[in-house]
């Protein structure tokens, strides 16, 4: 086996073991012992064999490539696979043995791979914002300084060409454009014909070709400037048309911070239109539980509400109704490309609207008959003056059994006062009290001016269709009215 890594085991070397080292001629392999002699000698004796020289080097080279791949390869099989590499003899047998441990070494990394679980996720959000967050805080900053800078070249922009050109370069800097030849935006050459021209809010330079000119109402709007507050600005915009110069960079970063307050102020109309439907919705809910609660009150024989409150309440709700169908037929309307998540989009908001149209309005019980309303009044009426009759019979037995004797006069009060506090439990709409002995009482009673009071705020409830203020309001003059009748009994009494 030759020490010679550069010799091929196909073609063994002849020569000794012995290994040469030193300056040695590549062809006769004389030891020269410095680089000159080699260099000198290699001049002189072999000139006409330099051609074979480079032969010679490029063999070398390439049996050291080989070599050392060989040697790499087998050394990486043996550290994976944890077992001794195989002598190769022949070159069919090293190409295939090549080729069997890369096999071998993609499978055991892949066997030592950790595995993902089924439906594992990772959340990159934090590696996102830590390279979102610099980019925006950079872009933010520097539109910011744009928006600064407008401010102030706006604010006290003079008529006059001269002071208004003097007035933007102390505002803004221009770059010195003695050494620019080029525009760097086109790589063109500044002459005569083709002048350099400076950005009003970076100062850059740029050729005409190459410049971009925001509109004087615009720079307005973005530096939050109106025009009563500069008269300047006000004459510009009458008589000329006025824009300021700007690059590239400049106006893409005005533009996007345009672009950015104009997608927060404005919406699509399809959201506009749903937003609409969704409100009406939000503001029929609280009726269609009214309408319910004055139904059942109805029903159960109770004054507070009546047959007109629930019919307005109804048509109202008919009313909501029609504006939700509207609404969602326009949505229809609007174009959109067949067969997009928009069209998709449309359709579910007009199913969703009919069916809530037909299962909450739609499904409403009819309102009672009239007739049948008086009828369960007058039952439940006559309920409660059985009921207080009975309460004063078995009072009076029972005050009989303690010993005492009962007068004439203490049943002529409590049979006539019977059933005056029957019918002032029940008959509480158009109410008025009792006309007593002494008319200056019943006009000066605070109570009983409270009570005209509140049936002027329950008539204007009505109206409004607001029934929950008209519960309320009901509820406290039924209380007013019965302490002005007790009142008014006791002092008869």
């Amino acid at each position: 086996m030759s020490s010679n890594p550069f010799e091929s085991e196909e073609e063994p070397s002849t020569a000794s073991d012995e290994i040469l080292e030193g300056f040695l001629c590549p062809i006769c392999r004389a030891d020269l012992k410095s680089i000159d002699f080699l260099t000198e000698h290699f001049a002189r004796q072999h000139a006409e064999e330099e051609d074979a020289l480079k032969s010679v080097f490029k063999d070398i080279f390439t049996k050291a490539k080989k070599k050392i791949l060989n040697n790499f390869e087998d050394d990486r099989e043996r550290a994976v696979a944890g077992a001794p590499a195989a002598s190769s003899n022949a070159g069919a047998g090293a190409a295939a043995g090549s080729k069997a441990s890369n096999a071998r070494t993609r499978f055991n990394v892949y066997n030592f791979m950790s595995r993902q679980t089924v439906g594992a996720e990772r959340s990159y959000l934090e590696y996102f914002q830590t390279v979102r967050n610099p980019r925006l805080e950079r872009y933010a900053s520097e539109t910011n300084k744009l928006i600064i800078r407008l401010h102030r070249l706006l604010k006290d922009l003079p008529m006059d060409a001269v002071q208004r050109k003097q007035h933007e370069q102390q505002t803004v800097p221009w770059l010195d454009g003695s050494s620019v030849k080029l525009c760097p935006n086109c790589a063109k050459s500044f002459h005569i014909a083709r002048r350099q021209h400076h950005c009003r809010l970076c100062g850059g330079i740029m050729c005409h070709d190459c410049s971009r000119f925001l509109p004087l109402e615009n720079a307005m709007q973005l530096a939050s400037l109106s025009a009563s507050r500069s008269e300047p600005l006000h004459q510009l915009q009458q008589h000329e048309d006025r824009a300021i110069r700007l690059c590239q960079h400049c106006l893409w970063l005005l533009d996007t911070r345009q672009d950015m307050q104009e997608s927060r102020t404005c919406r699509p109309l399809l959201a506009q239109v749903y937003e609409q439907i969704r409100q009406l919705q939000q503001d029929v809910t609280p009726d269609l539980e009214m309408y319910q609660k004055i139904v059942n009150s109805l029903h159960e024989g109770e004054t507070i509400f009546t047959l007109a409150d629930a019919g307005a309440l109804r048509g109202k709700i008919g009313q909501v109704a029609e504006q939700i169908d509207l609404r969602s037929k326009r949505i229809l309307t609007i174009h959109s490309e067949p067969g997009s998540r928009e069209e998709a989009l449309k359709k579910a908001i007009r199913l969703s609207c009919v069916q809530a149209i037909k299962e909450r309005m739609l499904s409403l019980p009819p309102l009672p008959d009239e007739a049948l309303i008086r009828q369960i009044q007058e039952r439940k009426r006559m309920e409660t003056e059985q009921r207080i009759l009975t309460e004063q019979r078995m009072a009076m037995e029972a005050y009989e059994r303690a010993g005492h004797t009962v007068g004439p006069s203490t049943n002529a009060d409590q049979s006539s006062g019977s059933f005056a506090q029957g019918s002032d439990l029940q008959s509480l709409n158009n109410w008025s009290a009792p006309q007593a002995a002494n008319t200056k009482f019943s006009v000066d009673d605070p109570l009983i001016e409270q009570i005209n009071i509140i049936k002027g705020y329950i008539k204007q409830a009505r109206q409004d269709m607001n029934f929950d203020v008209v519960e309320t309001l009901e509820l406290n003059l039924r209380e007013l009215q019965r302490e002005v009748y007790e009142r008014q009994r006791n002092s008869q009494t």
